[in-house]
């Protein structure tokens, strides 16, 4: 995706256009920021753990989304929101359950 901003970087009538609102973690081109790169890192492999098949979505949700973005921005960004929850999710819910755990042993 970087690679067709790289090319059209020269003049302005081509560059693709920015998203209305974009998604946590992406910039006007659609590719990630840094800060958006570390938190997918980082709840991508607490999501590894959690549940597998959860982060495939989030990689296949991803990816479409790249390949939408210059077509249908929106649509990249609800896909990309949705990947976003998909790696998520299981972060919170197994954070969740940790407390409701720690809570239990203290209590007894």
């Amino acid at each position: 995706m970087t690679e067709a901003v790289s090319a059209a970087s020269g003049s302005a009538a081509s560059a693709p256009y920015a998203a209305p609102r974009l998604a946590f973690g992406i910039g006007p081109d659609g590719a990630y920021t840094r800060p958006g790169q570390a938190a997918a890192f980082v709840l991508g492999v607490l999501t590894m753990f959690a549940f597998l098949p959860l982060m495939v979505v989030a990689a296949l949700l991803y990816t479409k989304a790249e390949t939408v973005f210059p077509e249908d921005a929106e649509r990249a960004r609800r896909l990309v929101n949705w990947s976003w929850i998909s790696i998520t999710a299981p972060v919170a819910i197994a954070a969740a359950a940790g407390a409701v755990l720690v809570l239990m042993a203290l209590a007894a």
